[in-house]
Parts: structure tokens; C-alpha cells; sequence
């Protein structure tokens, strides 16, 4: 007896596997992070760095390793179940005799006696479920599933992550680019305040051309300190997305030039398949879809008889009686009459969850295909803005140009100084605004179809 247990305890004091995941399902952890760049960062380097240190991907990563862990969890029925009891007993019993004493003044009494006895007792059980029709497999199955959905999620969580930081890089670039319009406006608004201040000085020119030209000149200084603070505001969200404090100055990189947009500009039925073939999000609607089905087979399962073998071993010792060892080993089969119909509505609640997956999968299905085509017209809309927007800026400066002139030779008036200064300074702005709008549709477009990292990629310099 001693022996057995000394050879219990020996059992349970074996150290864990150095491992938490046995089966190595989960994964140790994400690709290693490359060193932060030094100079200054591309958008390439941008969203390396927010996929590094944005907190939304180390969440998804996260449910990604506990999903895999429920996989092993749902496999851990493929195996038999061991447990092992020890531990002292104490135990009093007393005994009544039924024999009656009489005393000499009359009075009687029962004996009675007791014993107290202290012992040990071991076991050892064995259980393994032999079959149950299938519901075993299929929790494996629908535990599988749920841990595609997790990765389609850390796949999708990553590519929200990069769209953000383009377009936080996008905004932030364009602020920039507003900020060096501005300047440039209110240089040619000084040029012709100083003009107008000449010609009055002359006596060519009445006080109020010089009033207007500081008026003019002072609204475009307005202008560039609200684009300095817009470019400020929007540097500190590009921190933010990146997973930094927003006070992070970040050397940014000149933006590249403006690609052509005839990769993503292709025909919309095309796109829609790849999005099809490549969306995260319907790879996640397909596995929750799969997950469900599953746990239809897993509830029947449960209305249907098991089979399970067991083996237990009990040793016990009690004072100075001998050492017992009872051993058995069995079949059981567990066959379910009635629970109050719990089973049938499981199987009820099953069913209208798979349909509900399936009705999800084509919502999701048919809501990629309207992503993809609203991006797609979005971008078609920004590339015709933008070609706009460059025979204006060019219109414009000639015309600002002219006016100035005009201005300065005494045969044209200062009306129309401001008013060509106004629409340089109007088309400056819609220049900005065009070209960094087709940046951003392109990477929605991109998004929509689940390609957003391709869109990056094509930025990518070696350094």
C-alpha cells in the first residue's frame, strides 16, 4: 500500500510540460518586429511599425492563440482521461449492545463500546469515450472553424491597421502639402501687397488697392496658420495610429510620386472576384458559416447513445488490517431517454444558427461586392478630379501671372488682381485635395478587394 502511494505521488509531482500547448496548436508568438527604421520613414515603414505597436493587432493575435487553444481543448476527447485520489480516513464507530445490566438498587443499563480507526486509501481511473456518433468529431470541427475565423481576424485586423495608417499618412502628407501651398500664396499676395503700396506711393494707385491687398495678404496668412495646425493635429493622429504617444515627431520621408492608378482601375466584375478570393472578412464569415454547421452534428449527437470504457484501481489500508486492492474494468453505454427536451431545443437553437451564419456569410458576400464597387467609382471620380485640378493649377498660374502684370503696368486693376490671386490660391488647395484623394481611393480600393498590403508593398524602396 505504502508502495502505491509513494508511486501516486510520484505522479503527480512530475513537472508540467516546459510547453503550455502540448500539441503545439498555438503559435509562440507573432513574427518578430524588425528594427525601427532610422531616417526618415516611408509609409512602407509606417505601417510596419503600426503593425508592430498598434494594440488592435496584439488583441487579435491574442483571440487567434485562444481559439487555437480551444481547438486543443475540443481534442482533448480523442484521448482517455487518468486521475489519480489519495488521502487519510479517520473513522469512528460505535457499537450498542442489546444485553441489559441490572444494578443492585434496581437500576439498568446497555453496554455500549467504540472504535476509532485511521487509514489510507488510492485510486487510479481510467476513462476513454469509444464512440458517440459523431459529436466528438464534430466540436473538433466546429473548434477548427472558429480558429480560421480568428486567423481571418488577425488577417483583417492587420489590413484595417494598414489602411488607417495610409490614410493617416495621406492626411498628414496633404496637410503638408496645403501648408507649402499656403506659403506660396502668401508670398505672391506679399509680392502684390508691396505692388499696390508702390503704386500708391506713386500716386497711380488709390489707398484702398493697398487696403485690400492687406486684406487679401492676412487672409492668406490665416490660411497657412490653420494649415500648420492641421498638419500638426494630423501628425500627432499618424503617432497614434502607429502606436505612439501623439507628441512623436516622426521623420517622414518626401511623399513618392503619384502612381498610376491603371493596376486598380480595372474592370469592377474582376475586382469583385478577387475580393471574392482574398476579403478576410468573408474568410471569417465562411468559418463562423463551417463552425455552425458543425455544432448542428455535435447537438445530435447528443440525443443518441455513447459507448465509453473505464478501468479504476482502489488500494486501501485501515489500522492493522491487510492491504485491499480492488480493481475493475467496464463498458458503459449512456443512452439518453428524456431531459425535459433540452437536447431537441439544442438541436432547434443548432439549426437557426448555422441558417443565421449562412444568412451573414451572403450579407457579407453581397456587401464586399458594393465595397468593392463604390471604391471602384470613387477612384474613377478622384483620377478625373485630379486631371481637373491640373489643367486648372495651370490656368490659374498663367492667369495670376497675367493679372500681376497686368497690375504692375498700369492696365489692369487691382479687382482683378485679387480675383486671380484668389482662384491660384482656390486651385493650389483643390490641386492637394485631388491628388491625396486618389491616394486614399486607391487604397480603399485596395482594401475593398483585401489587397491592401499589395498597395503598400509597391511603395517599398530598399534602403
Amino acid at each position: 500500500m505504502l508502495r502505491a502511494i509513494m508511486l501516486i505521488a510520484a505522479l503527480l509531482a512530475v513537472p508540467a510540460a516546459a510547453s503550455e500547448d502540448p500539441r503545439h496548436l498555438m503559435p509562440s508568438q507573432t513574427a518578430p518586429c524588425a528594427a525601427d527604421p532610422v531616417g526618415p520613414l516611408t509609409l512602407p515603414d509606417l505601417v510596419d511599425l503600426a503593425l508592430c505597436h498598434n494594440p488592435a493587432t496584439a488583441v487579435a493575435w491574442a483571440a487567434s492563440r485562444s481559439a487555437a487553444a480551444q481547438v486543443g481543448i475540443a481534442r482533448a476527447a480523442e484521448l482517455p482521461s487518468l486521475s489519480a485520489t489519495v488521502g487519510p480516513t479517520l473513522s469512528r464507530t460505535d457499537y450498542l449492545s442489546s444485553q441489559q445490566f441490572v444494578l443492585g438498587n434496581g437500576q439498568s443499563f446497555s453496554a455500549t463500546s467504540n472504535s476509532t480507526d485511521f487509514g489510507s486509501s488510492a485510486s487510479l481511473a481510467l476513462n476513454y469515450l469509444i464512440f458517440d456518433f459523431g459529436g466528438r468529431a464534430a466540436r473538433i470541427d466546429s473548434a477548427r472553424a472558429s480558429q480560421r475565423a480568428a486567423l481571418g481576424q488577425v488577417a483583417d485586423t492587420a489590413q484595417t491597421v494598414a489602411l488607417d495608417t495610409v490614410t493617416a499618412y495621406n492626411s498628414l502628407q496633404a496637410n503638408i502639402a496645403a501648408t507649402t501651398a499656403a506659403q506660396s500664396t502668401v508670398a505672391f499676395n506679399r509680392s502684390s501687397l508691396d505692388l499696390a503700396s508702390g503704386r500708391t506711393r506713386a500716386g497711380v494707385a488709390t489707398p484702398a488697392d493697398e487696403l485690400q491687398a492687406r486684406t487679401s495678404l492676412a487672409q492668406a496668412e490665416l490660411t497657412l496658420a490653420q494649415a500648420r495646425g492641421n498638419a500638426r493635429t494630423s501628425a500627432g493622429q499618424l503617432a497614434v495610429v502607429i502606436g505612439l504617444p501623439p507628441t512623436t515627431v516622426l521623420p517622414l520621408a518626401p511623399a513618392p510620386v503619384l502612381a498610376s492608378a491603371d493596376k486598380l482601375n480595372r474592370d469592377v466584375t474582376v475586382l469583385i472576384a478577387d475580393a471574392e478570393k482574398l476579403r478576410p472578412d468573408l474568410r471569417i464569415a465562411a468559418a463562423n458559416r463551417d463552425a455552425a454547421t458543425a455544432q448542428i452534428r455535435a447537438a445530435r449527437s447528443d440525443l443518441l447513445p455513447s459507448l465509453a470504457a473505464s478501468a479504476q484501481d482502489n488500494l486501501g489500508y485501515a489500522n492493522s488490517t491487510s492491504d485491499s486492492n480492488r480493481a475493475s474494468v467496464g463498458l458503459t453505454v449512456t443512452i439518453p431517454f428524456f431531459n425535459g427536451y433540452d437536447r431537441t431545443y439544442r438541436v432547434a437553437a443548432a439549426r437557426a444558427e448555422a441558417d443565421r451564419q449562412a444568412a451573414l456569410f451572403e450579407q457579407t458576400r453581397q456587401q464586399a461586392g458594393l465595397d468593392v464597387f463604390t471604391q471602384a467609382t470613387a477612384l474613377e471620380t478622384q483620377i478625373s478630379v485630379l486631371s481637373t485640378a491640373r489643367e486648372l493649377i495651370n490656368s490659374a498660374t498663367a492667369s495670376a501671372d497675367i493679372a500681376q502684370g497686368r497690375f504692375k503696368a498700369g492696365v489692369g486693376t487691382f479687382t482683378d488682381l485679387l480675383n486671380a490671386q484668389s482662384a491660384l490660391a482656390s486651385a493650389r488647395q483643390q490641386l492637394v485635395s485631388a491628388d491625396f484623394g486618389v491616394r486614399d481611393a486607391q487604397a480603399r480600393l485596395a482594401r475593398a478587394i483585401g489587397d491592401v498590403s499589395t498597395a503598400v508593398d509597391a511603395n517599398r524602396s530598399s534602403r
